[in-house]
């Protein structure tokens, strides 16, 4: 009967193991304070604009085994990265930040196209609905920021031209077309986001304009309709979505979009836990790929901690606090790790091509120092909280 017992807990003890090794990896969340999360962030705003020409474009990508810069560009991301910068002014007070953004938004002043009664960023032939929701987007950050009201006029003609692209049931056309003076009736993956986040923000700078009335209606659409619609087979977990909920005035935060934050939630930090079990080599490898693209785990770090903001204040949400600020900490801690230091940098062609920066497979890109970036800004509360509390 012993050895029966024994065969039983020994297979049991090695079903356990093999589970924890095979199925379910263990998480690495290495510890990290306040001071680490700042320096990693400064160390983006370095790689950002450092590398930023005097017209006010970024360098778009580097491949340090090839030691080749990407010339390729990508105006959304433009106005992401000018994005990114002006929240780092806000949480940091980095003034390499603000002139870095500045720039980036002169940058884009040389090619506004005036409609009449909108105005919008036109640096091709369509006019792109992401590209400008974006910029406004960092236009609206800065202006809560400093105070400065420069851009005003135009921050409002940007969301005239957001409003114009938006349709009855919510949805958001992504570009226009200036020859046929008409909106291009189709979608791209992001831009409705970004256009209910930058009108969100449009709220705050100017309260009871009916900007937050206008974000809702697509946040509505992104809740219900939008991936039906627009022709794909499971919820896209949108960030921008989380940025938008996170905005909204409370009188706005209807039912349906709390419920909406509780999905949002539930997948930011079920890919964050994914995330965390990645360490990239022996049967890890195998099972769990190697680490992400610093973007895609960027933009999950940056969504909870946009939920986090909402679910610390709105009483239906305050059952999430506890789990959203667990991953936040944890994503924090390893991807603090992932970052290249002058040290690890120092072994490659062009070392301050590398340094601050996170890579993928030996590639990286603006946008993965803006979503890296904009979520270890948003951990720095959270984690400064944490410390306090812990004496």
């Amino acid at each position: 009967m012993r050895r029966r017992l024994a065969v039983h807990l020994g297979v049991l003890l090695v079903g356990a193991g093999v589970l924890r090794v095979a199925v379910v990896p263990a998480e690495v969340c290495p510890p990290v304070d306040r001071a680490a999360v700042e320096a990693a962030a400064r160390g983006a705003i370095g790689w950002l604009a450092s590398h930023q020409q005097p017209s006010g474009r970024f360098t778009y990508g580097y491949h340090r085994g090839e030691d080749r810069i990407n010339t390729s560009y990508n105006e959304a991301r433009h106005g992401g990265v000018v994005m990114s910068l002006y929240q780092a002014h806000a949480v940091l007070g980095s003034d390499a930040a603000l002139a870095a953004a500045d720039l980036g938004v002169a940058f884009a002043l040389d090619d506004l196209f005036d409609h009449g009664d909108w105005t919008a960023w036109a640096p091709g032939g369509a006019v792109p609905v992401g590209a400008n929701s974006l910029l406004l987007a960092g236009l609206a950050i800065r202006r809560l920021d400093t105070g400065d009201p420069a851009h005003d006029e135009l921050m409002q003609a940007m969301g005239r031209f957001l409003l114009a692209q938006q349709q009855p049931d919510g949805s958001v056309f992504d570009s226009f077309d200036r020859s046929a003076d008409a909106p291009i009736p189709s979608y791209s993956l992001y831009s409705t986001g970004e256009a209910s986040w930058a009108l969100a923000l449009l709220e705050r700078v100017f309260p009871g304009e009916g900007w937050g009335e206008a974000a809702g209606l697509t946040l509505d659409y992104m809740a219900t309709r939008r991936d039906r619609v627009e022709g794909r087979l499971s919820r896209l977990p949108d960030h921008w979505a989380a940025y938008t909920v996170a905005e909204l005035p409370p009188r706005l935060l209807t039912e349906l979009r709390l419920d909406y934050t509780r999905d949002l939630a539930g997948y930011f930090g079920m890919r964050l836990r994914f995330e965390a079990q990645r360490r990239g080599d022996g049967i890890n490898l195998v099972l769990r790929w190697f680490p992400g693209p610093p973007a895609g785990v960027g933009t999950s770090a940056e969504g909870i901690g946009a939920l986090h903001r909402l679910a610390a204040s709105e009483p239906a949400l305050a059952d999430l606090v506890d789990n959203i600020e667990e991953r936040i900490v944890c994503t924090a801690g390893f991807m603090v790790r992932r970052q290249e230091t002058a040290e690890t940098a120092s072994v490659w062609p062009r070392p301050q091509m590398v340094e601050g920066a996170w890579f993928y497979r030996g590639y990286s890109q603006m946008d993965d120092q803006q979503h890296v970036l904009s979520g270890l800004l948003s951990a720095i509360p959270v984690i400064e909280r944490t410390q306090e509390e812990a004496g």
